[in-house]
């Protein structure tokens, strides 16, 4: 990734064209770089320069269909300086025959937390832990008919899956 002691180059490779995202986010959020394709692409580089970055922590995160690869780097008067790269991958939801399935491979081991809302608000909440392998199944034929939101949260992510019931 490093070009120079204030630039670098990102270049994304995949064997099928795909959509994709990319954002480059300062530890606190703030977004310093987006890019989302109009179509799908094999390969995509581009050259940053980030001499008029603030020292400081920044990741990079790149999006293809339910896989983010990111990517932590810092800028400081001695140049850039590029972390490990860590894959993830978005849960898998599925709802069939009155079951919510769910599995998630949780890389960071984070707290994690499963809400269920319908259109009124909060129905059912639990902790499903922090194990790196989560696995769960649950039953909402209680449920009335309707459009209900799972959400999945830690500090750091949520993810959301929509269903009718």
């Amino acid at each position: 990734m490093p070009l120079s002691d204030d630039r670098a180059v990102v270049s994304i490779m995949n064997e099928n064209a795909e959509f994709f995202e990319l954002r480059i986010h300062a530890e606190d959020g703030e977004l310093i770089y987006y890019k989302q394709t109009t179509k799908p692409l094999n390969t995509y580089q581009k050259i940053f320069d980030f001499k008029n970055l603030e020292n400081g922590n920044y990741t990079m995160d790149l999006r293809i269909k339910d896989t983010r690869l990111l990517k932590d780097f810092s800028v400081s008067a001695k140049g850039i300086t590029v972390g490990e790269s860590k894959l993830r991958i978005d849960p898998y939801f599925a709802f069939a025959d009155g079951i919510l399935k769910l599995s998630y491979l949780n890389f960071d081991q984070e707290q994690l937390n499963l809400n269920i809302y319908d259109e009124k608000g909060l129905v059912y909440e639990t902790s499903l832990g922090k194990d790196f392998n989560i696995a769960s199944g649950y039953d909402l034929s209680a449920l009335n008919e309707g459009k209900y939101e799972v959400v999945i949260s830690s500090l750091k992510n949520n993810f959301l899956f929509s269903l009718v019931k």
